[in-house]
């Protein structure tokens, strides 16, 4: 049999990029998914096809996974019990779910699993391998049975428009922190190919986070105020373009100071967004999709207020960002609650209460005047 990995969350991410690698080096996935509908189907075919994009092209085909839902404990257990180790794609929110669930999945692999079980956070979310830690700590989860560790996707993983293909993108690569891997095992033989460990883990996330993250928000709420449905109808504007290359360029001088990584490497990771992913046609990515949830996104820690607050740190230019979050500050869909909420939170009280309260700007900063300058701008 198969050494395999339980994976919670058979969506994108999940299928489109984890499994994906875990097949190509010869194990098997078994996935936890609340998404009945999607179990289903998962379990009635024997496969599915990622089509690969970018830099790379090709078709990776994924079979001889397990789909359980949340209900069959006593399977959850058992694979707890026999996995190598785990991972999550489920999104920030539904971590406490995933610690009650591996909490009890755990206490009944208890006399079958030996090791210590890690467990891999690929989430766009702060500090999710904390949030993980704590929520199975609450539970009653023992600290010496488990490591949540945090990892950095680089990948963009989208559906297809129909059936359960996936489309991904190729190149980037998946970076995971060496010194959270518990046990013998340790993190380089942890057995797949495409997982890069690394020491540095921190400032690996804050690249996404500052570049890709911040630049796709850049796109998508300009895009939005300049009635585009893709990222790469954006990019293709001379405006946003230009407004864009400013945001990269003075997030990669803020990384440069803040985590001493190689400016030429920035460079070229930078040549790749601009010029492969934020352009790509086949990943299609939506300005729907990467502007959703824009009070998480303009969150103190998050992609555009918390690379303020480091170019603060450093005395560079704010103003490249507050651009941003001027124009994210009108984003509205009828279909995503948390932008009516913000909505409803600048008809009240004004655009300086989400500056101050979601942003965590204090009103004496330049960049609290700033984004309200730019916002105003775009009114």
């Amino acid at each position: 049999m198969k050494d395999s990995v339980v994976i919670f969350g058979a969506g994108a991410v999940g299928r489109g990029f984890i499994a994906r690698l875990l097949a190509a080096s010869g194990l098997m996935t078994v996935f936890v998914e609340t998404d009945v509908q999607l179990t289903r189907r998962l379990n009635e075919v024997d496969g599915y096809i990622v089509h690969v994009t970018g830099v790379e092209k090709k078709d990776c085909h994924v079979s001889g996974y397990k789909v359980l839902t949340p209900e069959q404990g006593g399977e959850i257990s058992q694979a707890l019990a026999n996995c190598l180790f785990m991972a999550t794609a489920v999104g920030g929110r539904n971590l406490k779910t995933v610690a009650r669930i591996v909490t009890s999945g755990l206490a009944g692999a208890s006399k079958s699993r030996a090791k210590p079980l890690n467990i891999l956070l690929c989430e766009n979310w702060p500090d999710a391998e904390k949030v993980l830690a704590e929520a199975l700590l609450e539970a009653g989860c023992d600290e010496e049975n488990f490591s949540c560790i945090r990892c950095s996707v680089e990948r963009m993983v989208r559906r297809g428009e129909n059936g359960l293909d996936l489309i991904a993108e190729g190149g980037q690569a998946f970076y995971v922190d060496r010194r959270a891997w518990k046990g013998e095992q340790g993190g380089d033989v942890c057995g797949v190919e495409g997982f890069t460990f690394t020491d540095n883990i921190e400032a690996i996330y804050a690249r996404k986070l500052f570049t890709s993250n911040a630049g796709g928000a850049a796109l998508a709420y300009f895009g939005y105020l300049s009635g585009c449905r893709f990222l790469y109808e954006a990019i293709e504007i001379a405006e946003i373009r230009k407004n864009l290359t400013g945001l990269l360029n003075i997030a990669k001088k803020c990384l440069v100071k803040s985590y001493g990584l190689d400016d030429a490497g920035l460079e070229r990771h930078l040549d790749e967004l601009m010029n492969l992913r934020f352009p790509n046609r086949d990943l299609a990515d939506t300005i729907q999709r990467v502007a959703r949830n824009p009070l998480r996104k303009l969150g103190s820690k998050e992609r555009l207020a918390g690379l303020v607050h480091l170019l603060q740190n450093h005395a560079l230019s704010t103003e490249p960002v507050s651009r941003v979050i001027g124009a994210a500050l009108h984003y509205r869909d009828p279909a995503d609650a948390e932008s009516l909420e913000l909505g409803r939170i600048i008809a009240q009280q004004g655009a300086g209460a989400i500056l101050k309260d979601v942003c965590g700007f204090e009103r004496q900063e330049r960049c609290f005047e700033e984004c309200l300058e730019f916002y105003d701008y775009y009114s």
